[in-house]
């Protein structure tokens, strides 16, 4: 009984605060779906519009995770191989170098480069051609929902057979006064098939990052434009590149022979078709670092890259498909083989980059609360940032009662915020919460604020 009326208690409170969050001024026009449900402790639960099915930013990453886990399992690694044609003697190797991409979101330039040192000691001459295997995923990059605002940038990168420093340049602009157009200082790395144009502004003071870059896939163009903090010397904005396998072999090309190994730059080749590779030798092998290590990347950071290429890895392991339906069907039969019931869950892609991805509160929800009861919970609750302490979650809460008690991950695109997770509260109990919020008139921070005393209320 105490239980109970502590439970009816806490809903009367909590609907009173969320009453004042839906009269602002900015949430006239605005949708919100939000489901709270105890899954541990009480028979607590709170819903508003808990159905209706909203924009969900990057919180759908927790879908994409926690099936990546069903499906892989924790300790999963991605491999990438490297193979050789020919015949190597005297620190030459007489023949081709093939790297075989497997999808790798974290491969490194680091770590290739002392694979590829280690399989060839003493490397002094490749005679032959440095090829890259991507017919894992052949030119199927980018998912073909996402919009061209978003392409060119760090976060819109391709998904690769091959990727490489997550698929990212950095680009240093001097800007000026108010309103002048920014110069570039520097590309880094500034292979020749990458050029950039420059017609970026400098912003009021203040104003902050405000650029974006524009670029398609396989293009060789990017053209930057907004506006970036005035009178800045050297102000850095990432990229993202618009071809990863051929990147990755321009940049190991390069390395190589930075370090004095002679490489025919003109002889670098992606293919994309395992028939047309020659018949080579397997020499060695990288590891990635375990997917539980990945996904707390994915989830702490919203790494876009990690949570599209353990969709497009769950596809094509469960289907041999990686058109776009394939990856997100895959995703949803994850789901639903446990218990999860993902009618009315549309998804274009596993990262939440896509505006056209829709879910309910009550569809994250029930996706918390049936993986709470499975093997994978604790590595999944490991990946989640926590409020005031880490990753997205890091300045959501610091100053009230929240602060160290929820577990999950936040969500943001142009007038979308969200959140989702669970709640440690003082009683005991253990809370799946999500909010999802689409279509406010105020900057996203001030939502985020006005959100802030409703956890304070559920930890309760």
């Amino acid at each position: 009984m105490f239980l109970q009326a502590n439970a009816q208690t806490k809903n009367q409170i909590l609907e009173g605060e969320f009453r004042k969050f839906l009269d602002h001024e900015w949430m006239k026009g605005a949708s919100v779906s939000f489901h709270v449900k105890s899954i541990k402790g009480s028979d607590f639960e709170y819903k508003h519009d808990a159905q209706r099915a909203l924009t969900p930013a990057s919180i759908t990453k927790l879908l994409t995770t926690s099936a990546g886990l069903f499906q892989l399992g924790k300790d999963f690694q991605f491999i990438t191989k490297i193979s050789h044609t020919g015949t190597y003697n005297e620190g030459v190797l007489n023949g081709n170098l093939i790297i075989h991409g497997g999808g790798d979101p974290t491969l490194t330039l680091i770590a290739l480069d002392s694979a590829v040192k280690a399989c060839f000691p003493a490397l002094k001459e490749i005679k032959g051609e440095i090829i890259v295997d991507a017919s894992l995923y052949g030119t199927r990059t980018t998912p073909p929902n996402w919009v061209w605002e978003d392409l060119g940038n760090y976060y819109g990168v391709g998904i690769a057979s091959l990727n490489l420093n997550d698929n990212m340049f950095k680009l240093y602009l001097k800007t000026g006064a108010t309103g002048s157009v920014a110069s570039i200082n520097k590309i880094d790395p500034h292979p020749p098939y990458l050029h950039i144009t420059s017609e970026v502004t400098a912003g009021k003071k203040g104003t902050g990052d405000n650029s974006f870059l524009f670029s398609a896939p396989y293009s060789d163009r990017h053209i930057i434009r907004g506006t970036l903090p005035p009178n800045r010397s050297n102000f850095r904005v990432k990229g993202g590149v618009t071809d990863p396998d051929y990147h990755a072999v321009w940049m190991l090309a390069d390395t190589l022979q930075s370090q004095g190994i002679t490489v025919n730059k003109e002889r670098l080749k992606v293919e994309y078709q395992q028939k047309n590779l020659p018949p080579s030798k397997a020499i060695g092998e990288i590891k990635s670092r375990p997917l539980s290590w990945i996904i707390d990347k994915t989830n702490k950071k919203s790494i876009n890259l990690y949570a599209e290429s353990i969709a497009k890895y769950v596809s094509n392991k469960k289907t041999g498909s990686i058109v776009p339906d394939s990856i997100t069907s895959t995703l949803l039969n994850e789901l639903a083989t446990v218990g999860v019931n993902t009618e009315g869950i549309y998804l274009e892609d596993g990262s939440g980059l896509s505006p056209f991805d829709a879910f309910s509160a009550s569809h994250m929800t029930s996706v918390l609360e049936k993986i709470y009861h499975t093997p994978q919970y604790e590595a999944f609750h490991n990946s989640l940032a926590v409020t005031g302490v880490s990753g997205t979650l890091k300045y959501f809460c610091r100053y009230n009662q929240a602060k160290g008690k929820v577990y999950g991950k936040s969500g943001s695109m142009r007038r979308v915020r969200s959140y989702a997770g669970y709640i440690n509260t003082d009683s005991g109990d253990i809370l799946a919460f999500t909010i999802i919020v689409n279509n406010f008139s105020c900057k996203s921070k001030v939502v985020r604020k006005a959100m802030e005393p409703l956890l304070g209320i559920l930890v309760k």
